[in-house]
């Protein structure tokens, strides 16, 4: 029965995005920067027609982890500073709240924030262990609950009461309810809107990266420190935000994911002091 469940969420997820139910301007963007002898001036005449994307995109260019000393004030020079992963992923990313604003049952706005503050912390780690891009770090945790919003564009109510603030267990819910936790629905989204793969095992297992650990192993493929990066940046979120902390969930080898790292408990404390220092500034870049 779950299986059959989890076939026809599938199904549902794959919907949403066919080339011809999606926004022109996405549908735009995502046959650009899929090819390969597109330029910067072929992404920057779609997104000069969508004033929202342009906001945020220039705004996300200048965020205070980017430390450029002059202010971008161009599309194009946004795009040269986040290139075209990153725009896209901005893209898909609004197009799917934006799916959302509508509705007053869902806050968009704390979604939001909970995605771009998971973002920057990702980024915070990534300077500190270099391990990896610090935008493919931004973008993964920008996107690593789009899952969320997802279930909820498809069942609306039903979803809402299982993810209910004082609802324990969020993902063993989700999967009884709908077949598979959002996690997995929104891996599913990222990779049928062909993200990098990095991006998509971050949103599979950003709650339980002993899991990716196994799988890579086992099948002999390099682990990918995005993982536990985009993991380790939720729980420094959540665990500020009252709202998000119910939905966390500490993975059993933890110390292990954070040695890989070189990072330890004080270092963490470190980037969340740092996180909540940036709450104000970060704000209009995602307002």
């Amino acid at each position: 029965m779950v299986n059959d469940q989890k076939d026809v969420l599938r199904a549902k997820v794959n919907e949403l995005v066919k080339i011809s139910s999606i926004p022109t301007v996405l549908k735009k963007i995502m046959e650009i920067t899929e090819n390969d002898n597109s330029s910067v001036s072929d992404l920057e005449s779609v997104i000069e027609h969508d004033q929202a994307l342009a906001l945020r995109v220039v705004g996300i260019s200048n965020a205070v982890f980017y430390g450029f000393p002059r202010k971008i004030s161009s599309i194009s020079q946004a795009i040269l500073v986040l290139g075209f992963e990153m725009v896209k992923g901005l893209a898909i990313s609004m197009v799917v709240f934006k799916g959302l604003t509508g509705d007053k049952r869902c806050n968009v706005s704390l979604l939001w924030q909970h995605s771009f503050e998971v973002a920057t912390a990702s980024t915070l780690i990534v300077q500190r262990t270099g391990l990896v891009n610090r935008d493919s770090a931004f973008l993964a945790g920008l996107l690593h609950d789009i899952g969320r919003p997802i279930i909820f564009q498809l069942f609306g109510k039903n979803y809402l009461e299982v993810s209910a603030p004082d609802t324990a267990g969020l993902l063993v819910l989700e999967e009884e309810s709908f077949g598979a936790a959002h996690p997995e629905a929104g891996a599913w989204f990222a990779d049928k809107c062909k993200l990098p793969e990095d991006c998509v095992k971050a949103i599979r297992y950003h709650h339980n990266p002993e899991i990716y650990h196994i799988h890579a192993e086992a099948a002999g493929n390099p682990l990918s420190s995005i993982v536990p990066i985009v993991y380790l940046a939720d729980l420094i979120v959540s665990d500020s935000n009252s709202l998000s902390s119910k939905y966390t969930v500490i993975s059993p080898d933890h110390a292990y994911f954070l040695k890989s790292l070189n990072l330890n408990g004080e270092a963490l404390l470190e980037i969340k002091e740092t996180m909540e220092g940036l709450k104000e500034e970060i704000r209009g870049y995602y307002n």
